[in-house]
This record gives C-alpha cells, structure tokens and sequence, in this order.
C-alpha cells in the first residue's frame, strides 16, 4: 500500500467506465472503496463480465502488461480509487523486490479466480455457478476482514450476475428463490445472507467443510 500513499484519488459514480472518468488509460489503480468489474463486449451486442473487483484489489495490470485495455473496466456502485501513473509502476516493479513479488501474488489470484469460472461455467449447473459466486466473494471479503459475518452487500443486478455466470436473468431469478425457499442462501435487495454454508459449499462441487475440516 506504501505505492499509493501519495497518490491521487478518485471518485467515480456507478455505472463509469473507469478509463474514460479518470481520462489516463495508462496507470494502475487501487480500489479503496466500492466494487467494479472486467467485462468484454461481444460482438452480438451483448456483454460478458469476466471479474469483479472488490476492495483492495488492483485495477490496470493488465494494462502494465499491454494484455486488456482499462476502458473494460466498469463501477458497480460508487468507488474510490488511488492512482500509480504507469511509469512510477513500471519502476516499483523493476526496483523493488517486495512490490514485484506481490503483483505477480496478485497476478496468480486473478488466473485462480479465472480458472475456479471457468471450472464452474463448464462443469457446474446454474445452481452451482451462482452458488460458487457467492461463496467466492465471501471467501474473498473475509481474508480482507470486509465482513465478519454471513452476510455482505453485493452491489450486481440480476443482468449482470447473468453476464458473469452465463446465465440469463430467468435463470438466475428462479435459482435466487429456490435457494431462499431451501434456506440455502437469500439474496435480496443487493445483500447476501449466507444461511446454510456447508449446503452452499457442496453445490459448488467442493468438499463438505466438515469433511475437509477432518482431512
């Protein structure tokens, strides 16, 4: 965090495109507070959303490393964001250990987080999918002590929990009430309660926690 204590920070409004607000398409981000997410516009018209970013997380490494430009990024509520310019980045990464070694620890967590999608869009049910998103962000909100309980604000529409899952929003809005109605997990009103974790983790194809936990 050292890199962003004299940075410029910003504040964007939901629904913003990140590199079109800040008007630098050439820097990497840390976002402070709010949500955002990585989409690709297909060339049907529609819109895939390939990750989201949560508190904490680094927005533009991709565009460091010339591989996905930074106007794919796109705000989910209102964010605050702080702001390396590209060649101050390029120089941590090439004069600092330290910071060189946890940008390719955050590299490796994002190609986790691509595959465990991948693996679900493939080899999961609908019911699945959803149920490995809710359990991957919570997983990911309590190793950053965002939430100390079962339940978390999710700032997604049912439209675009869709483009992140492959699933259209009938799908997702009869999985939401089957989940309810199982006392499974509630989603509502952009807040998830997590009311039966063990249930939820074995839709996802993992290992009981209590079967894990014996391991």
């Amino acid at each position: 965090r050292t890199i962003f204590c004299a940075s410029t920070a910003h504040t964007l409004k939901v629904n913003e495109k990140l590199g079109a607000a800040v008007g630098s398409a050439e820097a990497v981000y840390r976002l402070r507070a709010g949500w955002a997410c990585q989409f690709r516009e297909l060339s049907n018209g529609g819109r895939t959303i390939v990750d989201i970013y949560i508190p904490g997380d680094l927005i533009g490494l991709d565009t460091v490393l010339n591989t996905r430009p930074l106007q794919e990024v796109l705000t989910l509520c209102a964010v605050t964001i702080e702001e390396v310019p590209r060649e101050d980045t390029l120089m941590q990464l090439m004069a600092d250990r330290p910071t060189a070694l946890y940008v390719a620890w955050l590299l490796g967590q994002r190609q986790r987080r691509a595959d465990r999608l991948l693996a679900a869009i493939s080899g999961l049910d609908a019911r699945g999918r959803l149920a490995m998103m809710v359990l991957d962000l919570y997983t990911r909100l309590r190793r950053r002590r965002l939430t100390t309980g079962p339940i978390y604000h999710l700032p997604l529409t049912q439209v675009q929990m869709g483009n992140y899952l492959g699933l259209t929003v009938v799908h997702i809005n009869r999985i939401v009430r089957s989940l309810r109605d199982e006392q499974i997990v509630n989603l509502e009103k952009n807040c998830v309660t997590i009311l039966d974790l063990e249930r939820l983790t074995i839709l996802t194809g993992a290992k009981p926690l209590i079967e894990a936990a014996g391991q």
